[in-house]
């Protein structure tokens, strides 16, 4: 019995002290740290492949990237250069432009945010979110944090893996934030020749081997030439590119306002092409999802609109999806992994343009009489499901 409970005592010890050392950060995560925050500038090119796999779905994005630090902040950029085959993002340290090579065109975001960069898809995983973040995940010991070696074409680098809970890399201020209960995996590989990023694979438990990304840094320069003085103002590029005309968007449809039912928008199914007509659902209560393809938050929502139309669907109450612009074929492949059941309409990115929805995922509750009961960006279960009981 004596023994019995020393052994206790000693498993005890131990996964006590293996949780304890599970947020450390590893010394190759420490030395990338320290060497991104020395860094005065640095020129590298960017290469981001994202594969999802379930949907047959690849793309690639490249650009060569330019970027000085700005030492009274150290998770800001003090400007940054970055040009694509399609497109030249320039930041001045006050005003953001965009150069579109295609239309010669550009836009214009006078007194930038730094969290506007977060968004951009060229600084997904990018060289400048790691340093942001870095110290952030070093300070959360609730992000798992191994390390081990890994060889690629026969040379050894440090691969630092980081289980994030809930969590994922973002430029701004804060890690990003997930309502899902989802663990979001990176794995950092790092030269120890120079301590600095080589590639940051990217997949998370949701969609297992089904979505990943990998990131690949190449032709680092950590002394590159400053770009001329000149090239940082849209006022040079005036006589090549003219302002981009901005489209007008009206404001998303408030609640207590009448939805439009005098529309049709194809209506996909393995078989035909029928026409769904919006004036079938009067009387009916409605939840439309606005929705596309590659938009994380659009799978998050999967579980809980699976939910409320396996509780409330039927003669009363129908779920209508409204995919803006992938093609059917693309729908296919998603509509085979998923078999939602309901209804899935596509072509919609003109009528949800019409209701002010820009982006996605976007919900609309509407009511039998044609009220809209409630419109929102994110799918909010405690709010929704009570709406939907009281108008059933």
């Amino acid at each position: 019995m004596k023994k019995a409970f020393l052994y206790f005592l000693f498993c005890c010890y131990v996964i006590n002290n293996a949780n304890a050392q599970a947020g450390k950060a590893p010394e190759a995560w420490l030395a990338m740290t320290n060497k991104l925050a020395s860094l005065k500038s640095i020129a590298y090119t960017y290469k981001h492949e994202t594969n999802n796999i379930k949907d047959n779905s690849y793309d690639t994005l490249m650009a060569t990237c330019y970027l000085d630090f700005n030492y009274d902040d150290e998770q800001t950029i003090s400007k940054f250069r970055i040009e694509s085959d399609k497109i030249i993002s320039i930041f001045n340290g006050t005003e953001l432009f965009t150069l579109n090579k295609a239309s010669k065109t550009y836009s214009l975001t006078e007194q930038a945010s730094q969290r506007l960069f977060s968004n951009r898809s060229l600084f997904q995983n990018s060289l400048q979110t790691l340093r942001n973040a870095a110290n952030q995940i070093t300070a959360n010991d609730g992000i798992i944090k191994t390390q081990r070696d890994t060889v690629i074409n026969n040379k050894t680098y440090k691969l630092v893996q980081m289980d994030m809970f809930k969590k994922t890399l973002s430029y701004a201020v804060d890690l990003m934030q997930f309502t899902k209960d989802v663990t979001v995996y990176y794995k950092v590989i790092i030269d120890p020749a120079t301590w600095l990023p080589y590639q940051v694979l990217n997949s998370n438990s949701l969609s297992k081997e089904g979505y990943n990304t990998k990131t690949v840094f190449s032709d680092i320069n950590t002394n590159p030439v400053k770009p001329d003085e000149y090239s940082w103002y849209y006022s040079t590029y005036q006589n090549e590119y003219k302002p981009e005309k901005k489209e007008a968007r009206s404001p998303l449809i408030a609640a207590g306002s009448k939805m439009p039912l005098d529309w049709s928008l194809p209506e996909y199914t393995q078989k035909a092409n029928p026409v769904f007509k919006g004036d079938g659902l009067k009387g009916k209560l409605i939840l439309f999802d606005f929705w596309i393809m590659n938009c994380g938050h659009c799978i998050e929502s999967l579980p809980v609109l699976k939910e409320l139309q396996a509780k409330y669907g039927g003669d009363k109450f129908q779920l209508i999806s409204i995919n803006a612009y992938d093609k059917k074929q693309e729908i296919d492949a998603f509509y085979k992994r998923e078999r939602p059941q309901y209804k899935i309409l596509y072509n919609g990115s003109a009528f949800a343009k019409s209701l002010g929805v820009f982006g996605y995922p976007t919900f609309i509750l509407m009511d039998g009489t044609g009220k809209v009961l409630l419109s929102s960006e994110r799918i909010n279960h405690p709010m929704i499901e009570p709406l939907i009981k009281a108008n059933l």
